[in-house]
């Protein structure tokens, strides 16, 4: 006989959490679209027994919280990763009477429906979420608070890698996915996963035990001694297993270290790579840059065009094209040349 437990499912979102009527079953802790971040890293230059330490490498740059927390899977030599804030939600958790090792934090990305290939725009519990799948893989994603505009679609096509001649002029209708009972896109090494296994396990044998008239209570105890007996040799072997693994995170922790020394000293992206996102957001008016003024993080450029410039257009482009912030337009008296100040954001 099979038992499948029943699954209580919360709803992190910014605003509240959304607890489940039942009080049994295995936590799912669903974190709405706001609350983390997706990317995907290709491993296929590593070697296979070295990609999991270097994806850790890559997730400790990548992240931005104080602590991180991640849901990992792998689509061949590509790496799916779903990243949050983990001291806010093992917080959250926490609230709830949970502790946070008893409960799976699932995305709510990986509970909608795939899609096989292609674009589509996903109607999310908060916001809508554009996605760019290929043979039922998650490739890329952005989310916005409110429906895309033609040229916010246009923007995400284009960091998609999508040719012009497949790009969407529009964004399609939004589709409306129910969370799914199971992910998509399984988790590999999941702590939290297998402490959600074995508890599964060990409230099914207690149903079990339950059923099972008082002859076969013994029986039970004895095999429940031997697997006991069976984890403890295993947990044996694992820490002798565990010294080189050890070894190895020591190293690449060091690596680490020296990685952020050497960053620091240049945190800004090249002039080059600014220069190419400015150009991205120009428009096709023949306008150009004029003046180029690149000082401690402080970008000032001007933009002359054939017509009169709208300011607040382009200040709403150039905060979304790069690691630019706090864009504004200094005051000028030619309305065809226009001079914008913003801040560069480091790595």
């Amino acid at each position: 006989m099979i038992f499948r437990l029943p699954v209580r499912r919360f709803l992190h979102s910014t605003e509240k959490i959304e607890a489940p009527q039942n009080r049994f079953g295995a936590v799912q802790w669903v974190l709405t679209r706001p609350l983390y971040r997706f990317q995907t890293f290709d491993l296929a230059q590593v070697p296979a027994k070295n990609r999991a330490q270097a994806l850790r490498l890559e997730l400790a740059q990548w992240t931005s919280f104080a602590s991180s927390d991640y849901y990992v899977g792998w689509h061949g030599q590509q790496a799916l990763v779903w990243g949050w804030d983990a001291d806010k939600v093992n917080q959250a958790i926490v609230a709830q009477g949970i502790k946070p090792q008893r409960a799976l934090v699932l995305p709510e990305t990986v509970l909608q429906t795939p899609v096989e290939n292609g674009l589509c725009l996903s109607r999310c519990h908060e916001g809508f979420e554009g996605q760019f799948w290929r043979e039922s893989q998650l490739e890329r994603n952005r989310w916005w608070p409110q429906l895309p505009t033609s040229d916010e679609w246009l923007m995400f096509q284009r960091d998609a890698g999508i040719t012009p001649s497949e790009q969407q002029a529009q964004p399609p209708a939004p589709r409306v996915s129910p969370l799914n009972l199971q992910p998509w896109v399984n988790e590999v090494g999941s702590v939290g996963d297998q402490a959600m296994q074995l508890e599964r396990l060990v409230i099914a044998l207690g149903i079990f035990l339950l059923l099972l008239p008082t002859f076969w209570y013994g029986f039970s105890w004895y095999k429940i001694q031997d697997s006991a007996a069976q984890l403890r040799d295993q947990q044996l072997q694992l820490q002798q297993e565990a010294g080189p693994i050890l070894q190895a995170r020591s190293q690449a922790l060091d690596y680490l270290a020296r990685i952020r020394v050497l960053r620091a000293t240049d945190p800004y992206p090249g002039q080059l790579a600014l220069m190419a996102k400015i150009a991205q957001v120009l428009p096709q008016d023949k306008s150009s840059v004029k003046d180029w003024d690149f000082q401690a993080g402080q970008l000032k450029v001007t933009i002359t065009s054939g017509s009169d410039i709208s300011s607040t257009f382009l200040i709403g482009l150039l905060q979304q094209a790069g690691p630019f912030r706090d864009v504004k337009a200094l005051p000028g008296r030619d309305p065809k040349s226009v001079t914008f100040q913003m801040e560069v954001i480091g790595s």
